[in-house]
């Protein structure tokens, strides 16, 4: 499970005006405004505690999209008191307690300019994530993390995309680097140039289609795998004969985007990437994973955001049950930031209700080899 389907005990979720003018009073006005961020959807609470006279002595705010295995500290306010830096430990250390009951794999911290993760942080174990390569303006959070489940992995570097239908190319770009190809580089402008050129040769007006997507992949590694003895560096699964992604379209709309899946396929073909038609579960999905490969997911997603939407997301490492994400897509006008979307923990169940999408619940994914 998730561990989001009830906020954690003392905690309140509910709207920042609703909290009082006295946190404001002590938070100031840009941190108040951070605090103050419409983060509704992706289940805000908070946690006050307070001295013998109701003052508060320490306030945490906490969010977290629904369907992933993981809570994020957005702040920690404590009054400049040893009474104040002790209710803001107490705080922090029932977060750890609740989220490891719930069964949760992460709480993050992310950490605005001008602030710093506090030393007591650090001694439970909060470790810094990976820097991204570029993170639609939130790269100026440092972000930690607290693994309260075992994952084994190194972090895939990260990248935002930048645009509404990019996310395959991004997720692309992302997966490369497993392979030891060069996808991003932090590098500003060219890693936006890389981020639209692959999208304009993988796309199938707008979105990636798996195997359109794939074929652009296995050339993008390209002579890093040609000779392989260990098999095709890029594989499909995809269970659904016939053009996919194209539910909204009629007509002419509907027919040009059919002919170039249909010249994907052949190209694949071509390519030698195989593509499977059986469907994947995700005891499967998990046991690849283990064994070398990345996952390219094409996902619904509804159970992160509440609005139904295609998307591709990329998984990188699993055990027990647990994935761990890069997701290219930032909500960022609603409090989230990279560290949200860094390593993000999915159980399977959840991941389950995401990896699908149409009527039929067809699952899509494109699958990379590591080096």
């Amino acid at each position: 499970m998730s561990g989001f389907g009830t906020p954690p005990a003392g905690f309140t979720p509910v709207a920042f005006e609703q909290w009082g003018a006295e946190l404001a009073d002590v938070l100031g006005e840009e941190r108040t405004a951070r605090w103050n961020l419409p983060r509704s959807a992706y289940r805000p609470a908070l946690a006050v505690r307070r001295d013998a006279d109701g003052a508060p002595l320490a306030a945490m705010l906490t969010s977290g999209r629904p369907a992933t295995a993981a809570v994020k500290i957005v702040d920690l306010w404590w009054a400049a008191s040893a009474a104040g830096l002790a209710a803001a430990e107490a705080l922090v250390d029932g977060l750890l307690e609740e989220r490891t009951v719930a069964g949760d794999a992460a709480v993050k911290w992310e950490v605005a300019p001008g602030l710093a993760l506090p030393p007591f942080a650090i001694a439970r174990g909060f470790a810094p994530l990976r820097e991204p390569w570029g993170a639609k303006g939130t790269e100026r959070f440092a972000g930690y993390v607290l693994w309260l489940r075992d994952v084994p992995h190194e972090e895939l570097g990260y990248y935002a995309q930048t645009t509404l239908y990019t996310c395959g190319a991004v997720a692309g770009l992302m997966a490369v680097e497993s392979r030891g190809v060069v996808g991003f580089a932090g590098a500003g402008g060219s890693d936006r140039d890389r981020e639209i050129g692959f999208w304009r040769e993988a796309t199938n007006h707008p979105a990636c289609e798996p195997v359109g997507l794939a074929v652009r992949l296995r050339e993008e590694v390209g002579a890093s795998a040609g000779g392989a003895p260990d098999g095709a560096p890029v594989e499909v699964a995809l269970d659904h004969d016939g053009p996919v992604l194209l539910e909204d379209y009629q007509g002419f709309d509907w027919n040009y985007r059919a002919e170039l899946q249909e010249h994907s396929a052949a190209r694949a073909a071509a390519l030698g990437v195989p593509v499977s038609r059986a469907r994947v579960s995700m005891e499967e999905l998990e046991v690849r994973i283990r064994e070398g490969w990345v996952a390219l997911l094409l996902v619904d997603e509804e159970p992160m955001h509440g609005v139904t939407g295609a998307h591709w997301i990329v998984a990188h490492a699993a055990r027990d049950g647990m994935f761990l994400l890069e997701d290219p897509w930032v909500e960022d006008v609603a409090g989230e930031s990279w560290v949200d979307t860094h390593d993000m923990p999915v159980a399977a169940a959840d991941l389950d209700r995401m990896v699908r999408w149409g009527p039929d619940g067809y699952r899509g994914i494109v699958w990379l080899r590591r080096a």
